[in-house]
């Protein structure tokens, strides 16, 4: 076992898409160099064939393209305290489905680069790590993918070759993704995330890609400052029910990742988009609008829903985040609820269990009492959320030639743009609710 680390110092870290091919002479005199080392040094029983050996230069290069990228430090301090230069991919060969590194390959390739020590790995204890052969890993605890750090040893390499270190993202380019549709069956008890499904193409989903496409090749064009753009997807929830037909989920993500979705909302604020400030606009109580304009009940007249008076805020807003992300109500907290209020500098007392809470809502908000018996589910309301944002998205850009990046239910956009997007948002939520939202500008 290798030694323990402090599992904050690997917590951040940037997905490896393998999509950041070499795009100069001296990003691929560097990865022709690795591609020798690894020849040189690696143990294998069979020899590679004609068609593997063409390969094995196109997928060392996108490795090495994400293991730069996350331990660049050029596009600001961004990258030094959000990742720590560390890169993450699960060790399982079902995290490969459909990616131009194969499984074999990759892992070859990363214990090559270990046993040289050209990278260090810090191996998830939980996540039944790849045996590598080598006492010289570092372990964590917890249920985090397995991390990768480029060694000084690597980094001369490169700057040997012509590379300029700080500079590494303008010598590996992230191409954006091929594949922007995901579909997930219905989530089983003890699962993160339901299964990817492969449904049939449809006319809804070919304009959904099409969509997408457009939005990540618009965005393209545009420098980020602060986070790194490698393209979004949009991914739908319980494929394998009857009444699916791309309408259930739908969200945007970050192609590569959590990405810049997964930022702490202060960083978030610290983006710059073409070198401009930007504002981050939000759909107050989405779900919950949504929820009232389905079936057809005014929203409570008062200048901050969640502000009831009987309770914290916080805590209404969290009833409301768990239930409406589940079927029916919820008899206790779920795990971290009350410490994440506690944090949040909320009041929590001890008669403030989930029953208790939940009576209280209801009396406020009447139209929640039918949540576990009627027909609208969470993945109807975040479908609709997704609508909005992405039409929202399509008109600015379409239109307007403006920007934005989409995080669940809120936009970043330029300060300069916070007008126009405020009317376009507001616009886009009437169309497909028939009511107004309450827009928060952060």
């Amino acid at each position: 076992m290798g030694k323990e680390v402090d599992v904050h110092y690997i917590k951040d870290a940037k997905y490896m898409s393998l999509s950041s091919p070499p795009a100069t002479k001296e990003a691929n005199r560097f990865t022709e160099a690795v591609v020798k080392l690894i020849k040189a040094n690696e143990t294998r029983k069979r020899r590679r064939n004609t068609q593997e050996e063409e390969k094995l230069p196109k997928a060392v290069g996108l490795i090495l393209g994400d293991l730069l990228i996350a331990y660049d430090t050029a596009d600001s301090e961004y990258m030094k305290k959000n990742t720590n230069g560390l890169s993450y991919h699960p060790l399982s060969s079902n995290y490969f489905t459909d990616l131009p590194v194969g499984y074999v390959v990759f892992k070859d390739t990363i214990k090559t680069l270990i046993l040289t020590g050209l990278i260090t790995i810090y191996d998830g204890r939980s996540t039944r790590p790849i045996d590598f052969g080598t006492e010289s890993k570092l372990v964590f605890g917890g249920g985090f993918a397995s991390r990768f750090k480029p060694t000084p040893s690597l980094i001369s390499m490169a700057t040997d070759a012509g590379l300029t270190e700080g500079a590494f993202h303008t010598a590996f380019i992230t191409q954006m993704p091929r594949r922007v549709l995901e579909v997930r069956a219905t989530k089983l008890k003890g699962q993160n995330k339901g299964n990817r499904m492969r449904p049939e193409p449809t006319e809804r989903s070919n304009q959904m890609v099409e969509d997408v496409k457009a939005i990540n090749d618009y965005l393209s064009s545009f420098t980020f400052t602060g986070m790194v753009f490698d393209g979004l997807r949009r991914s739908f929830n319980e494929g394998d029910r009857k009444e699916f037909d791309y309408n259930l989920g739908g969200r945007l993500y970050c192609a590569g990742g959590e990405g810049y979705i997964g930022l702490k909302k202060p960083k978030r604020a610290e983006i710059l988009i073409n070198g401009e400030e930007v504002v981050e606009i939000d759909i107050n109580a989405s779900y919950l609008t949504i929820f009232h304009a389905l079936k057809g009940v005014p929203m409570p007249d008062r200048a901050d829903i969640y502000d009831i008076g009987d309770l914290p805020r916080a805590v209404v807003k969290q009833w409301f985040s768990i239930t409406m992300g589940n079927d029916g109500f919820h008899t206790k907290w779920l795990k971290g609820n009350i410490d994440e209020m506690k944090e949040a500098g909320v009041a929590y007392k001890a008669w403030m269990t989930m029953k208790k809470v939940e009576t209280i809502i209801l009396k406020h908000f009447p139209v929640m009492k039918e949540w576990p018996k009627q027909e609208v589910r969470w993945s109807n309301l975040m479908f609709l959320e997704s609508e909005i944002i992405v039409g929202t998205m399509l008109e600015l850009m379409r239109q307007h030639k403006v920007p934005s990046l989409p995080v669940h239910d809120c936009i970043i956009v330029r300060k300069s743009d916070r007008k126009l997007a405020e009317s376009t948002l507001t616009k886009q939520f009437q169309l497909l609710t028939g009511i107004t939202p309450r827009l928060k500008v952060k």
